[in-house]
């Protein structure tokens, strides 16, 4: 999406505030790996659930993704936010980088299970830090810490760090998602570099 000009800062609506249940649309930007990668990585995932021995359901192939930024869980999209959001974001330049994922782990608090990497993802580090400064410029708040990951399934099972066979990916061009909250449906709202389509819907 092409913007001219600075963009609004994202404004809050008052009112009653929603149950969270009728908060049905979680909005934030992500990168996500080219098909190809994306099959790597699946392979990849689905090896390490037998290893661990993993019950619960992997992630889709197609909703493997590294978020960048959350905006929070919405009962509708506010229109600012999107123009606000894409607006920043043109701002920054695309990335064009690879990553390399060496690391296995669970994050206790959320239960994710995750890859992750240390010298292999400095550049994406830096990346969402640009952008992170783009996103303030516009009057958002952005959590000031970040770990570069990638989670392929949520578990009870305590999982420690270990290593894992290195696999690498490009990272070359961003999205601002639409997850429809419970239907695990990912929902393109906009993409710099511009993709073919305005709007994607991934199911």
């Amino acid at each position: 999406m092409q913007m001219t000009g600075p963009p609004p800062p994202p404004r809050q609506t008052p009112g009653i505030a929603l149950p969270r249940e009728h908060l049905a649309h979680s909005v934030f930007f992500a990168i996500f790996p080219r098909p190809g990668d994306a099959e790597r990585i699946a392979a990849q995932s689905a090896r390490l659930g037998e290893r661990h021995a993993l019950k619960g359901k992997m992630t889709e192939l197609h909703r493997l993704h590294v978020t960048l930024h959350h905006f929070g869980r919405f009962a509708a999209v506010p229109a600012e936010l999107l123009q606000a959001a894409l607006g920043a974001a043109a701002t920054v330049a695309p990335p064009s980088f690879d990553v390399v994922f060496d690391e296995a782990l669970r994050f206790e608090k959320s239960k994710a299970f995750v890859l992750c990497g240390s010298e292999g993802t400095a550049a994406l580090a830096a990346f969402r830090q640009r952008l992170s400064e783009a996103l303030a410029k516009a009057g958002f708040a952005c959590e000031p810490s970040f770990t570069p990951h990638m989670t392929l399934a949520y578990t009870s099972s305590k999982i420690e760090a270990h290593p894992i066979e290195p696999i690498r990916w490009t990272a070359d061009s961003v999205a601002l998602v639409d997850s429809h909250v419970g239907k695990r449906v990912y929902e393109v709202l906009g993409r710099w570099p511009a993709a073919p389509e305005p709007s994607t819907t991934l199911v």
